[in-house]
């Protein structure tokens, strides 16, 4: 009896000082303002499709990234990704765009530029109204494999995110058409106790193992 009572309270024990689990969200798709036409490359699947991830670190090779389309408004675009379902989310995982190249013109302008810089994160969860929850500064890119920026979102409930691109690093120069670019997107929900069922089958059996200790005393007693 002791034996039972004490395996039941070391699983309830174990369950409360287990620590939280946050869940990783890949969106299911996403539609961008814009997409640059360059050979099959810069798609925007390449957002959400892990192409260039190794672990947690996504590679410099242009061609596992996205880019807006060149032209006027280039240094500016819209990302709108579907999650799916609604989840409480408590931060977003951005991979900056860091392919660079400085042949372009050396110690003027690099690819690295494309990069973006200013940006907001808006959420909804109809796909139709759309709250702004974040707006920030990524780093500058710096042409080697990365880990993802991360920017806290607070646990808003959303279905889909927007990512609105203000600007990138070539804005202020005269490359006013040069494009904006980022490697990966991902998300993450706001933690869930991951041993709530542990716990609740461990409380379960104590409360079992104490009742059958007390119907054992009073047996005895008599």
């Amino acid at each position: 009896m002791l034996k039972s009572f004490c395996v039941a309270a070391s699983l309830a024990a174990a369950a409360v000082a287990m620590p939280a689990q946050a869940a990783q969200i890949t969106p299911v798709s996403v539609v961008a303002s814009s997409t640059q036409a360059h050979g099959g490359f810069y798609k925007v699947e390449n957002l959400i499709n892990g192409s260039g991830m190794t672990g947690d670190l996504h590679d410099s090779y242009f061609g596992n990234m996205w880019m807006t389309e060149q032209g006027p408004g280039a240094q500016q675009g819209l990302l709108t990704f579907d999650l799916g379902a609604a989840y409480k989310l408590a931060s977003a995982d951005i991979w900056q765009f860091n392919y660079a190249d400085g042949r372009l013109i050396p110690g003027v302008i690099n690819t690295i530029d494309r990069g973006v810089k200013d940006f907001r994160i808006l959420t909804s969860l109809d796909g139709v109204a759309f709250t702004e929850v974040f707006t920030g500064t990524m780093a500058r890119g710096e042409g080697t494999p990365a880990a993802a920026q991360i920017f806290g979102l607070n646990g808003v409930e959303a279905r889909f995110v927007q990512i609105d691109i203000l600007n990138n690093y070539a804005t202020g120069t005269i490359y006013t058409t040069y494009s904006a670019g980022l490697s990966e997107v991902r998300f993450n929900a706001v933690p869930e106790p991951a041993a709530w069922a542990m716990m609740i089958g461990g409380f379960g059996l104590v409360g079992g193992a104490m009742r059958r200790t007390r119907r054992t005393a009073r047996t005895v007693a008599a």
